[in-house]
C-alpha cells in the first residue's frame, strides 16, 4: 500500500493557476502508438524537427518526450482534406479523352 501511495505521489504534478493539472509528457512508445507508427519513425521525425518534441539531455543520445495534444495538432495541420471543404475534383469537369 505504501508503494502505491509513493507512486501516486511521484506522478502527481502541482495544479496550474487555472486549477487544471498540466498535461503530462509521454515517452516515444506511447506517442508512437498514438500515431500508429513505430517508435523509431517517431524519433526520426523528432530529430528532424518535423514534429514538436522535447529533448532531455545533450549530445547524440537524447531522451525525447512528447505531448499528445501537440501530436494531434500537428496531424490536424497536415490534413489534406478538411471536413466540410468538399471533395477534391468533384466539381471539376473531366478531361476530354
Amino acid at each position: 500500500m505504501q508503494i502505491n501511495r509513493r507512486v501516486e505521489a511521484a506522478h502527481s504534478l502541482p495544479e496550474s493557476d487555472t486549477g487544471r493539472e498540466p498535461e503530462r509528457f509521454v515517452d516515444s512508445l506511447v506517442a508512437a502508438k498514438f500515431l500508429s507508427i513505430k517508435p523509431r519513425q517517431l524519433l526520426e521525425l523528432a530529430r528532424k524537427g518535423t514534429i514538436l518534441a522535447y529533448p532531455l539531455g545533450e549530445g547524440q543520445r537524447r531522451i525525447w518526450r512528447f505531448r499528445l495534444s501537440d501530436l494531434a495538432e500537428a496531424m490536424e495541420q497536415r490534413m489534406i482534406h478538411r471536413k466540410g471543404a468538399g471533395n477534391i475534383g468533384v466539381n471539376q469537369p473531366r478531361s476530354i479523352r
